[in-house]
């Protein structure tokens, strides 16, 4: 379990120390909130056990339309999944600004990482989940004991987001570098 809980390079909000990775499990649906150091391991490890075909999804924001503009990249193994989040993971897990997952074609399990180090999943079987859960040391607690950054957030403590480059990338690099592998801007 890790001792402290740290942010993304593009996560700025006081308090955060205070904070555990945790999740809240409802039926089908996970929700929490992810320490940055095993962001990247929780998706690799959904990855792992979602069902192929795969989609990596991609949100970033759009200043014109004052929204998200969403990439997909259809049809992957998890080697290519993986592979995305070898190549771009540390990009992905710390950049404040965009939101990204994967998910399966064949039984609408998902992984969605958002806003302020949250996640959510959608899976049919959530309890083959709470080994990952318990070797990374996420917490499952009841819906009230799970805390984010959004609960840290006030007049007094501003939470900032920001967009960060690793290896000479951003995000928004992305969907042209893999436009060649099939990925796509939705309509």
């Amino acid at each position: 379990m890790e001792d402290n809980f740290t942010l993304c390079q593009g996560v700025s909000v006081g308090g955060a120390e205070k904070l555990r990775s945790c999740c809240h499990i409802q039926g089908d649906n996970i929700r929490g909130v992810l320490s940055c150091d095993i962001m990247a391991k929780v998706a690799c490890g959904v990855i792992e056990k979602l069902a192929e075909p795969i989609f990596f999804f991609l949100e970033l924001p759009d200043s014109e339309r004052d929204g998200y503009k969403t990439y997909y990249l259809d049809n992957c193994t998890k080697e290519v999944a993986l592979a995305i989040m070898k190549r771009y993971g540390t990009v992905l897990v710390n950049d404040g600004v965009s939101r990204f997952g994967f998910g399966s074609h064949k039984n609408d399990e998902e992984i969605y990482f958002t806003d302020y180090q949250e996640f959510q999943l959608y899976s049919r079987n959530p309890k083959k989940l709470e080994k990952l859960f318990d070797r990374l040391g996420i917490d499952v607690v009841g819906e009230d004991e799970v805390v984010t950054l959004w609960d840290l957030i006030n007049e007094d403590n501003a939470g900032c987001i920001s967009c960060v480059e690793a290896d000479g990338e951003t995000v928004f690099d992305i969907p042209e570098n893999l436009k060649s592998e099939g990925m796509y801007e939705a309509e």
